[in-house]
């Protein structure tokens, strides 16, 4: 009787620990990369955290390791001194087990396609979920800057 309920306790601590694996494994930790190939600076704040500033051409990495949010906003200068951006944005992301993604525009293709799988429905001037599912990418666009004073 002592050997039977020894190997009981076995099979529960067994199943616990899968368990607990299995619900690590529910969240993600994905690695992905906002990609700024515009002529303006693009300021990123993820989950309203400190913001950081993408020069034109560069790009940086961002980690989605749960649900949250991104957002965006569009200089003119990295000097603008306060001014208004020229575009602004923010996107809800998904982390998922294996999948990141920013979710966007309508749900209709969700059952066939999967969600954000048309990475331009009304997002511009940025892209998402391209190169891969949870990038973002600032594309050329043209805005109204003012002119930069070289006066002092």
């Amino acid at each position: 009787m002592g050997m039977r309920q020894h190997t009981k306790f076995r099979s529960a601590l067994v199943a616990a620990a899968v368990l607990v694996g299995w619900a690590s494994a529910a969240s993600a930790d994905c690695t992905r990369r906002i990609y700024n190939r515009s002529a303006y600076v693009l300021v990123v704040s993820q989950d309203g955290g400190p913001p950081i500033s993408l020069r034109p051409g560069s790009s940086a990495p961002v980690r989605l390791s749960r649900p949250g949010t991104l957002d965006l906003s569009v200089q003119c200068s990295a000097y603008g001194g306060g001014a208004e951006p020229v575009a602004r944005t923010q996107f809800t992301y998904q982390a998922l087990l294996d999948r990141c993604y920013v979710e966007f525009g309508t749900q209709f293709f969700v059952a066939a396609l999967g969600r954000g799988f048309f990475g331009t429905q009304g997002t511009s001037p940025f892209t998402v979920n391209n190169p891969r599912q949870g990038d973002v990418v600032l594309g050329p666009f043209a805005a109204s800057c003012p002119a930069l004073s070289r006066r002092g």
